[in-house]
């Protein structure tokens, strides 16, 4: 069981919560992408995805994760970054049965030690993503969101199957 700490911000503050967390990064501009408690992760080595016909470029298909598909997104390109390079990506599979999914990521899943914060320069995130952040931590590696990544993949399945000349509104 992990424990939280609170360390002394400076004489005179009070002292901040620390905690390890899960963080995920899928792309160099946007920041660590922080998951809910008890949601698995796992980094998927030499895992083949296979391309579905008919479905928007940010959708790369689906990937088998001990016989089950899981569908597998680009959540950078997503965003409106240019498709991600698969040979320099990982690919990770979060959460498990029906509300699972594999992510193109930049840095290998990390544990990071995370302090609450509201004073966080939010100005490099893109705005299609900002729906589904919410609190704000700083880690020694960077700026970190909580990502509600069961809401991002209901939405997004919503958008898989179409043509990219549509409207690309998300």
């Amino acid at each position: 069981m992990m424990t939280t700490e609170a360390v002394n911000a400076g004489v005179g503050e009070p002292p901040v919560e620390v905690r390890p967390r899960i963080g995920l990064r899928v792309h160099s501009a946007l920041p660590w992408l922080i998951l809910p408690d008890g949601v698995p992760v796992q980094l998927l080595i030499d895992a083949s995805t296979v391309r579905v016909p008919n479905t928007r470029s940010w959708f790369n298909g689906v990937v088998s994760q001990r016989g089950n598909l899981l569908p597998v997104f680009d959540l950078a390109h997503w965003v409106g970054f240019a498709p991600t390079d698969r040979k320099q990506s990982m690919l990770v599979a979060v959460g498990q049965g029906a509300h699972a999914c594999a992510l193109l990521c930049t840095n290998a899943p990390a544990l990071l030690t995370v302090a609450d914060t509201e004073h966080i320069d939010t100005s490099s995130e893109v705005g299609a993503l900002a729906p589904f952040l919410m609190e704000h931590f700083a880690a020694a590696s960077g700026a970190a969101r909580m990502f509600d990544i069961q809401r991002w993949l209901a939405a997004a399945a919503r958008q898989v199957v179409g043509n990219e000349t549509l409207a690309t509104t998300h």
